[in-house]
């Protein structure tokens, strides 16, 4: 499924993007990792068993952003896959976020996949394929604490959605993935010494976007869709 397609990762260095990218290429996939951490994703770029580019990528900065996505047109000649999967996270109540830290989470969760997107469609519109944004239940509901967070995130899954309405006459699915806690760097932020027993893996969500790659996934596009651990449910 997945032989010869080349998918581009945002946030690529660590958590979700990394187990996604290591997976995608043992089977088959040619991956583009793109994060700010160029070291980070050389060190382990020897799990990949295909061809692949490792890009230094800011996508706040437009760019940066753009610089990427011309040398992946340039390696590969195509875009199939998209993974908007970037993100950053500060907990910090409203009388402690800085506007400074506002705009930083803005700017990286939200704006950062509007300039991604944006980038790629140039490629994309050509020959379909399909669009992956990781969300997060976040942007579902309230989360004391995480205002900026919280607020980029539905930003987010409204942004997918009204992408999932304008190119669908493209032939480009999007999928639009609010994962619940992730035992990820990013959450070791929000909780410290949580166990990770309580959470979900990177090769959860992971998987999840793996099936929408398939076209059994197609008719579940255009929505958000909620990846959690069972325990939660037990819990509501």
């Amino acid at each position: 499924m997945l032989q010869n397609q080349v998918i581009v990762i945002t946030g690529a260095s660590k958590g979700i993007g990394r187990v996604m990218a290591e997976s995608y290429s043992k089977k088959g996939a040619n991956v583009v990792l793109a994060a700010r951490s160029y070291e980070l994703m050389q060190s382990f770029s020897s799990e990949l068993k295909t061809e692949h580019l490792i890009i230094k990528t800011d996508v706040r900065d437009e760019q940066s952003v753009n610089n990427m996505i011309e040398k992946t047109i340039e390696k590969f000649g195509k875009i199939d896959v998209l993974i908007n999967n970037a993100g950053i996270i500060e907990p910090f109540d409203i009388e402690n976020t800085t506007l400074e830290v506002w705009q930083d989470i803005v700017a990286t969760n939200l704006t950062g996949p509007f300039l991604v997107t944006k980038a790629a469609l140039k490629y994309m519109k050509q020959n379909g394929g399909k669009i992956i944004y990781i969300a997060s239940t976040a942007g579902m509901g309230p989360r004391p604490g995480r205002c900026a967070y919280s607020a980029s995130k539905a930003g987010l899954i409204n942004f997918a959605m009204s992408m999932a309405r304008t190119l669908h006459k493209y032939n480009i699915k999007v999928y639009n993935i609010c994962p619940s806690g992730t035992a990820t760097a990013l959450r070791e932020k929000l909780e410290l010494g949580e166990d990770p027993a309580n959470l979900m893996h990177p090769q959860d969500v992971a998987g999840i976007v793996e099936y929408c790659l398939t076209e059994q996934a197609d008719v579940i596009d255009a929505q958000p869709i909620i990846v959690r651990i069972r325990d939660e449910l037990n819990q509501e």
